[in-house]
Order: structure tokens, then C-alpha cells, then sequence
């Protein structure tokens, strides 16, 4: 289904949103069980990676005609409240289904942080608010359950903030 000039807008809009998430997420560590990782609030800032789309067939006929089973991969940064790089995450957004309201997208990402890894995964909109379920982790992470806020700022500079609640 092809899309009109608004759509394409939101679409690009979440993908770039979905990117800068990615980069913010770092700071501050509130901890609620000592010496584990759950029960914990984990708040980062992050700096997205420049939008990378993958256009798969049939192939867009104008710029940001993006269809169901187009996704975008991002590789973005993630810095604590000083902006001190602290970690990264990685992932894709796939597109399931466009329409007149915009695009739904399944996220599928990882965060790499000094002490494991936490996996998330969810549906996302053109919102600039996203949440994604934690769906396990590695090392210290290992076990994890709980949720992932993703806001992007919507500047120039592609910025945003994660927090990782877990329980």
C-alpha cells in the first residue's frame, strides 16, 4: 500500500525516532534491591545513528514510500548524564502494516552495557514515545523482566533518553 506525503512523514519520523532512543540512554542507576539488578531504574541518554532504512521489494517509487516488510537497523549510543559513552544499543524495526493512520513497526533490540546485555522487544508507532517489553539479559542482566521507555527530543542533534525499569 503506497502512502501519502503525511505518512511518509510519520513513518520517517518514527524510524529516525526509533534511532536516536538508541543514544541517550546512560546515566543514573536507582537501586531498589541491593546487589541485584532488578529493582532497579536505569536512565540513559542516547545519541541515535544516522537513519538506515533497508528497502526491500516491491521497491519504493518516491522517497520515504515505505511498505510492510521494509525495517531500518540502527547501532546507536548510549551516555550517562557527564556524556560519557556507557554503552550502546542495537537493533531493527521491521514494518508490519501501513495505513491511513501511519506505520506499525515491531522493534527487536539489544543494550549492551558494562555488566550484560538486556533484550527488548515490542510495537511501535510514529509516536516519539515508545514502550517495549525487557525480554532477558546476560550477566548481571541475567533473568531480566521489566519494561524500556524510549523518548525522543526531536532535535537536530538526534537525541533522546532510555529508561529500563526493571523488576
Amino acid at each position: 500500500m503506497k502512502t501519502n506525503h503525511s505518512h511518509k512523514l510519520a513513518i520517517r519520523s518514527t524510524l529516525t525516532a526509533l534511532t536516536v532512543a538508541g543514544l541517550l540512554a546512560a546515566a543514573t542507576t536507582s537501586s531498589q534491591a541491593g546487589g541485584t539488578e532488578h529493582g532497579q531504574v536505569l536512565r540513559f541518554g542516547v545519541r541515535f545513528s544516522p537513519l538506515t532504512v533497508i528497502d526491500v521489494p516491491p521497491l519504493q517509487t518516491s522517497p520515504g514510500d515505505y511498505q510492510a516488510g521494509d525495517y531500518v537497523v540502527f547501532g546507536d549510543v548510549l551516555v550517562d548524564q557527564t556524556g560519557r559513552r556507557v554503552g550502546t544499543e542495537a537493533g531493527t524495526g521491521t514494518i508490519t502494516r501501513v495505513d491511513q493512520t501511519g506505520a506499525q513497526i515491531f522493534y527487536s533490540m539489544a543494550i549492551q552495557l558494562d555488566r550484560g546485555q538486556i533484550t527488548a522487544g515490542g510495537i511501535g508507532s510514529a509516536d516519539a514515545h515508545k514502550s517495549l517489553a525487557v525480554t532477558g539479559g546476560t550477566g548481571s542482566f541475567t533473568g531480566a523482566a521489566g519494561s524500556i521507555q524510549v523518548n525522543e527530543n526531536g532535535d537536530a542533534a538526534d537525541t533522546g533518553s532510555l529508561v529500563i525499569a526493571l523488576r
